[in-house]
């Protein structure tokens, strides 16, 4: 048997250190899906749809919108989730600046804080505990919901979420601005904390990542 001369043995070293820092490369990458993954477990998307008459470009400067009436976690919940959008490539806002008070303020009054505001889009979420049928959706009239689009999400909830143990959905929005069209709906399920930014981590992640996918954002 011939022995590789000094040329090729180097080229076959090579190779397998090549081999090995790409296993190891997969290997890292691997973990951290795991990892990605597992940490998000406990949320994920139940429903999800696009409006079909919605043909307009992807929505690069959003304004976030938290309807609920405590201050506090509104505050909370939007900074994170907007947080969220710019580590995604996603130029975004809070609303709380603008709009302190999303329950007394009426659908006029949203629409031109919107406007000025200079977004393309408003992504909006009721921070509530919703039940409702995961498969609803299918019923949901896009124009019926555009024309109350800023109604709908003034009006916010007081409530709260209840016991801890149970799981919760959230109500997503994504609003066209030029269009005056709601792009797409969506509702989340999690379970309630009392870590605002644990929920909207889990909250941000299923529903940035269904928004890319559909080149809404």
């Amino acid at each position: 048997m011939r022995r590789p001369t000094g040329s090729t043995a180097q080229a076959i070293s090579a190779r397998m250190r090549d081999i090995s820092a790409r296993q190891a490369a997969m290997a890292c990458a691997a973990g951290l899906a795991v990892l990605l993954l597992a940490s998000c477990a406990s949320t994920s998307m139940v429903s999800s749809k696009k409006n079909p008459a919605y043909s307009g470009p992807a929505l690069t400067r959003l304004m976030v919108i938290g309807a609920t009436t405590d201050p506090k976690v509104r505050q909370a919940f939007e900074d994170e989730f907007v947080a969220k959008l710019k580590a995604a490539g996603v130029d975004a806002q809070p609303s709380y600046p603008v709009v302190p008070d999303v329950s007394q303020i009426d659908r006029a009054q949203l629409r031109k804080a919107v406007e000025a505001a200079g977004v393309t889009g408003v992504l909006a979420a009721r921070l509530v505990k919703v039940e409702r049928n995961p498969n609803s959706m299918d019923e949901l009239d896009f124009a019926d919901r555009s024309a109350g689009f800023y109604e709908y999400y003034a009006l916010g909830y007081g409530g709260t979420s209840g016991d801890l143990r149970n799981l919760v959905t959230i109500h997503f929005g994504l609003y066209s601005v030029a269009a005056s069209q709601l792009a797409w709906a969506g509702d989340v399920a999690t379970y309630p904390s009392t870590d605002v930014k644990e929920v909207t981590d889990g909250l941000a992640y299923s529903v940035i990542r269904t928004l890319q996918a559909q080149k809404l954002i």
